[in-house]
């Protein structure tokens, strides 16, 4: 099991979430509170919503999850290269340094099975929120919806979008 961050143990974790959320610099919260720059930095990290994460372009679940994916089928490709080659004292290496890397990964960054619920609920939520928009202000979703049908895996919520826009229209 990981240790706690210096940053959730120390005597002000309440002012650092607070500064956090006031957007202050990490550089600053780390000098006022006496933490490394690196340890606030995992802390935020930590500590901000997954879709905050999509949107500021950090590291979220949904990132180390393709990630894990991805080396698992690199890991799936070496074990079928090695069980050809003849050489299963290989693919047990490789196959031990794969899930020590990817066992890293999870632990750094905090993901539990609880955050693709976390993700799924936020999601929900989002959607709701899209399309209380395009019922409210159809001459102003118009614009999301267009940008929406770009993305081949939100073609759908635009279509859902777009019908609710055009019976309030």
């Amino acid at each position: 099991m990981a240790r706690q961050s210096t940053v959730t143990t120390h005597p002000q974790v309440a002012r650092i979430n607070e500064m956090l959320a006031d957007g202050v610099p990490y550089s600053e919260i780390a000098r006022h509170m006496g933490l490394s720059l690196a340890s606030v930095g995992r802390y935020a990290l930590l500590v901000k919503s997954e879709l905050a994460k999509f949107v500021d372009d950090e590291p979220s679940a949904y990132v180390v999850i393709t990630r894990l994916l991805e080396a698992a089928d690199h890991a799936q490709e070496a074990r079928r290269r090695s069980r050809v080659s003849g050489s299963p004292i290989h693919q047990a290496r490789a196959i031990k340094a794969e899930t020590d890397v990817l066992a890293r990964l999870v632990d750094e960054l905090g993901i539990t099975d609880t955050s693709a619920t976390e993700v799924y609920q936020a999601s929900h939520e989002l959607v709701q929120v899209l399309a209380e928009y395009a019922r409210d202000e159809p001459q102003y979703a118009r614009a999301l919806i267009d940008r929406l049908k770009k993305h081949d895996n939100l073609t759908d919520l635009a279509a859902a979008l777009s019908r609710q826009n055009r019976n309030q229209s």
